[in-house]
């Protein structure tokens, strides 16, 4: 089934959604990754002891965490505002009770959520390296 968007452009809705599905996946994917790796971190930091005396670890350490944070937001704020943005593509969905609900919670709350959570994550980290 073909739609025609705000734009005037027509594309397929199956397409669509497949679209959807596949940047809901990759926000799966990369809330994992960040978990996995900030707990992997926690337990470095737990158990590195004297090991973190070396300024030049935790510098490489604060690096990772910084840089990598930054990605990781970068990257889950696209694939919102990509899914977001499939989603008003597809037909009959502002009218549906799951974009309803959107409407009144715009994705801005969810960015900012995002950027707050993961800022607090890595203060609180940077705090236990220095």
């Amino acid at each position: 089934m073909c739609l025609n968007n705000k734009r005037g452009v027509f594309m397929d809705q199956d397409k669509v959604l497949d679209m959807v599905r596949t940047r809901a996946a990759d926000i799966r994917t990369i809330v994992m990754s960040f978990t996995l790796a900030h707990a992997a971190l926690s337990i470095v930091l737990g158990f590195a002891g004297a090991g973190l005396q070396d300024s030049g670890i935790r510098l490489a350490l604060a690096a990772w965490i910084i840089l990598g944070s930054l990605w990781c937001v970068g990257f889950m704020d696209d694939a919102m505002q990509d899914m977001m943005a499939g989603m008003s593509d597809i037909d009959g969905f502002a009218e549906s009770s799951m974009g309803q609900r959107l409407a009144k919670q715009p994705i801005i709350v969810f960015r900012i959520a995002n950027v707050v959570i993961v800022a607090l994550i890595v203060i609180a980290e940077i705090m236990a390296i220095y």
